[in-house]
């Protein structure tokens, strides 16, 4: 089974009020943070969903830019299914200072198995998604219009998801905005 990873750094960063991806994490930013982790993992390849306007990063990573604006996630979910032929992805959004390799691993060793989504209880990101015809086909849906809702959590609903205990709930503190950045750095000097 192959296996392709997704790093969504495409988003506006509105509520953090700069580029989440070049926040310090430790010696890295959070786009090498997050890339080095999808690294450790035995993936084909590994896109960059990132748009046009955000600064580029060298990387021998492909950038994937989205073809339908303003579908958040699922419109650069949506760009990178038109390039990858893998059998599933792991999709990877950039705002996860905690998040740790052995988190990736759980989600992605269930996916192989149950060939469904496959998530954290009451958070749909990270998540394995598998590439069948039906998930290409919802994705299609969703960029045409014809799907009216357009969030993760209305594709992992419609394929009947799986939701995983997390090991450590804090580890999926997602930051969006200054004072959730601070409160994961706070944690992360604690660790």
């Amino acid at each position: 089974m192959q296996i392709d990873g997704v790093l969504l750094a495409g988003g506006q960063s509105s509520r953090m009020g700069q580029d989440k991806a070049l926040l310090p994490r430790d010696h890295r930013d959070m786009f090498f943070y997050t890339l080095d982790n999808l690294e450790c993992l035995r993936l084909k390849q590994i896109y960059i969903s990132r748009n046009p306007s955000q600064l580029s990063y060298l990387t021998r990573r492909p950038v994937v830019q989205d073809t339908h604006k303003q579908l958040g996630p699922l419109g650069g979910i949506h760009a990178v299914t038109q390039k990858s032929r893998a059998d599933g992805l792991l999709i990877v959004p950039i705002d996860l200072p905690l998040l740790e390799v052995r988190d990736l691993e759980k989600i992605v060793a269930m996916g192989e198995v149950m060939h469904k989504p496959v998530y954290f209880a009451e958070h749909y990101l990270p998540l394995y998604l598998p590439l069948t015809q039906p998930v290409r086909d919802y994705l299609n849906d969703v960029v045409s219009g014809k799907m009216k809702s357009k969030s993760v959590k209305a594709l992992c609903r419609h394929f009947q998801g799986i939701a995983l205990s997390p090991d450590n709930q804090d580890r999926l503190q997602n930051t969006n905005t200054p004072e959730q950045w601070l409160a994961a750095k706070l944690e992360l000097m604690e660790l």
